[in-house]
């Protein structure tokens, strides 16, 4: 079968409830020249019937069935390299995500006139209920490491964590991504800890004029998050010292700067993960007393 120019991967567990909707979404994209994986990652409820289905009523979409249950993290690695050696850029895609017509044209279009690019992304619409919220990235991440080089750390380090399902470059993006995604210890956050090394890096780019739709309500804070002082501690040093060590793949940066650098990615370690680690312990001396 002939190479395609795009790959749209589904890593899916037990995703009958909302995957119809997600794979309608691929299916009328405005670019054809894809294919789309669906990775039944060993579901059990009716994932691997409705996969079936939509692949004999599709020939671009295919289905491959996982022979053992992998972790989240394990099947998501596995779609990075399937994507990396099968289609010039590639995307992951959540079995309840949507996204515009007009997503995977715009950023092919992205990534095939910015060659020195590696992700292409696009304007985040969160979706809560009936009520939603556009995230867009500050502008002043645009340049990041042009900036350190030249002495000045960027006052914010703001992007939607949601990037991380933008399109990859398959050559140079996706050793990125997986490198990222295998060393971050920790499963909440790690989306904003992959993109953030493509963002320092300056090679993202963002696409304004198309959406990418996340659907909130998954519980993945209350799920993955951290619950003790020191365990919110340990993650938030975690994340800032492997968004640091992004410094290191950078031409030459000034000890001063590196000092000023780290600081500010602590202070937006607190944002991206939520743990204000003053106010929990202000709680913990409340409750003890």
């Amino acid at each position: 079968m002939r190479k395609p120019k795009v790959l749209v991967l589904f890593p899916i567990y037990n995703g009958e409830k909302t995957m119809r909707e997600s794979l309608d979404c691929i299916a009328n994209q405005d670019f054809t020249d894809f294919r789309a994986i669906i990775v039944d990652n060993k579901s059990t409820d009716s994932t691997g019937d409705i996969a079936r289905a939509y692949c004999e009523k599709d020939p671009r979409f295919e289905i491959l069935t996982q022979e053992k249950h992998l972790s989240a993290v394990e099947n998501f690695i596995f779609c990075m390299k399937y994507g990396m050696e099968n289609a010039d850029y590639f995307c992951l895609r959540a079995c309840d995500d949507l996204s515009s017509p007009n997503f995977l044209s715009e950023l092919v279009a992205a990534l095939n006139s910015h060659p020195d690019k590696l992700l292409a992304a696009s304007t985040v619409r969160r979706v809560n209920g009936e009520q939603s919220r556009l995230l867009r990235p500050d502008p002043i991440i645009f340049g990041y490491a042009s900036s350190l080089v030249n002495g000045i750390v960027p006052r914010s380090l703001a992007y939607p964590s949601e990037w991380c399902y933008g399109l990859i470059r398959s050559e140079g993006g996706a050793e990125i991504l997986i490198r990222r995604w295998s060393e971050y210890p920790h499963a909440w956050c790690v989306a904003s800890y992959v993109v953030a090394e493509f963002v320092m890096r300056d090679l993202a780019i963002w696409v304004e004029n198309t959406e990418f739709v996340f659907v909130e309500g998954s519980g993945s804070f209350e799920k993955y998050g951290a619950k003790s002082f020191f365990g919110k501690l340990q993650q938030r040093f975690n994340y800032t010292l492997g968004c640091y060590k992004v410094v290191n793949r950078l031409p030459p940066v000034s000890l001063g700067t590196r000092i000023r650098l780290f600081r500010r990615l602590w202070r937006d370690s607190r944002i991206k993960t939520r743990y204000d680690l003053e106010e929990h312990f202000r709680k913990a001396m409340r409750l003890s007393k």
